[in-house]
């Protein structure tokens, strides 16, 4: 067989090898990104079960959220750092969600069911006051602080609304 047609052959072949590679390499980085958009979400769902754990697990932690939910006023200093610890902890956690939603690592539905955990522990008395009032709330990143605002005066109009 002649030397040039070994050459095409080897062309050939070489080039089928390297379709074969990025075909294979495809399906791995999609598997991989499938993998990590699991993970991301596991750890959203981490991040959202310790806060609920924090709230409901029994403890001084409960205690405080409870008081505080109902009237923040009738905290004493020590309480009202923790809660607002915890507070700013939930704006944070949710600033993550918003950043994974923009970068599309998670879906609608699991940003949607963060965002209305958030809006839910704000809606209390205690919550708002805090929000309203406190200098710890307002250290909250500013993206975060107006999309909450946004979603307190939404929940607003749509309870006074059914409220005529």
């Amino acid at each position: 067989m002649p030397i040039d047609t070994l050459s095409n052959y080897a062309e050939v072949f070489g080039g089928a090898a390297v379709i074969v590679s990025l075909i294979y390499l495809a399906f791995q980085v999609r598997a991989n990104t499938r993998e990590q958009l699991h993970r991301l979400r596991y750890d959203l769902f981490e991040i959202q079960n310790s806060i609920f754990n924090n709230i409901v697990d029994g403890s001084e932690t409960t205690r405080i959220f409870m008081k505080a939910a109902e009237d923040y006023a009738v905290l004493n200093d020590e309480e009202r750092i923790r809660f607002g610890i915890m507070m700013v902890k939930m704006c944070h956690a949710f600033d993550l969600v918003m950043q994974m939603r923009k970068e599309g690592s998670i879906d609608q539905d699991t940003y949607e069911s963060f965002e209305q955990f958030i809006l839910g522990t704000m809606m209390t008395t205690g919550s708002r006051y805090w929000w309203n009032n406190m200098d710890f709330a307002k250290r909250v990143v500013p993206r975060v602080r107006t999309h909450i605002d946004r979603l307190i005066v939404e929940r607003d109009r749509e309870e006074a609304a059914s409220a005529d």
